[in-house]
Order: structure tokens, then sequence, then C-alpha cells
């Protein structure tokens, strides 16, 4: 079986590089092609993206991989937190345009994907291509 790889990163701006960056190695150490590995960049920014802005957003997210023969499945979802600060329900997050882009973008890139804007959960799978495929 084979473990899976994991990054924990505050739900902060200045880290979602370091989530791109992750999700880059990832694709390059399965030989994911180039477009699947951008749109899984772009479909786990726009979730961490998403938490930074969010005020009950956890402290920390945690975005997982586990490697099938298949596909390459992929979570992000915080970790149990007591969350940044009180919510008014006027956060930030419930006032931005790009927050109501965020969940048609991600289910465009990927649609059979489980998304939950709010909670800042997504899962999504990136299929391998097999030799047999490419040849």
């Amino acid at each position: 079986m084979v473990e899976p790889l994991e990054l924990e990163i505050p739900p902060e701006a200045e880290y979602v590089g370091a989530a791109r960056l992750f999700l880059a190695a990832v694709g390059r150490h399965f030989a994911l092609d180039e477009e699947s590995v951008a749109d899984m960049k772009m479909a786990v920014s726009e979730v961490c993206a998403g938490a930074a802005e969010d005020l009950r957003t956890p402290g920390v997210l945690r975005i997982t991989v586990l490697p099938a023969d298949d596909a390459i499945e992929v979570e992000v979802a915080p970790v149990n937190g007591t969350g940044r600060g009180a919510h008014d329900g006027l956060g930030s997050a419930a006032l931005s345009w790009e927050t109501a882009l965020r969940e048609p973008l991600v289910r465009a890139l990927f649609p059979d994907s489980s998304y939950d804007a709010a909670a800042h959960v997504l899962r999504l799978s990136v299929p391998r291509e097999t030799a047999a495929a490419t040849e």
C-alpha cells in the first residue's frame, strides 16, 4: 500500500504557492500530464484562497494525495481547530464576488469532484495515463 502524501499549511494567501509547488511535485513524480497538473493546482488554489478569506477557518489546511494505480486522489480539508476568530456573517468570503465563482470553476475543472465551498473541503480524482493509453 502506498502511503499518502500530505502538506499542511496555514490558510493564508502567502502559503498558496507552497500548495501549488507541492502539487506540481506530485504531478512530476506520478507522471501526470501538464494540463491535469495545472487543473489540480487551480482547483486546490481556489479552496485555499477561500479559506484564507474566511474568518471561521481553522488554523491549518491539510492537502492529502492518495496515489492509486488508475488515479491520484486529492483532498483538501481543514484540520480540526478552533478557528481564527468570531464570524459575524459578514466576513470577506461572504461578500466576495470571487467566492461565487469558485464552485463553478472547480466543477468545470473536475465535474465529478466533491466540493463544499463553505467548509473548504475538496475531493477530486486525477486520472493517471497508462502506458497502453499513450501508445
